[in-house]
């Protein structure tokens, strides 16, 4: 699954709670390890979740609800 790589390259560069993935610019992001464009676009999603409060939304694959 997809989601569960981007989280773990997320995890791994230091960025392990919500805030601090919500707060992450696109210097942090292209920094990371292995990263690809579909990459920044689940981060980018799921920067977006956080803010809205739908990170269960997200995992479940629904965040557009």
């Amino acid at each position: 699954m997809a989601v569960n790589q981007v989280l773990n390259k997320i995890l791994e560069a230091g960025f392990t709670d919500e805030k601090a993935i919500a707060a992450m610019t696109m210097d942090d992001i292209l920094s990371m390890q292995g990263i690809t464009v579909a990459d920044i676009s689940l981060i980018n999603d799921l920067q977006k979740s956080i803010k809205a409060n739908k990170v269960i939304s997200f995992f479940g694959g629904d965040a557009n609800e």
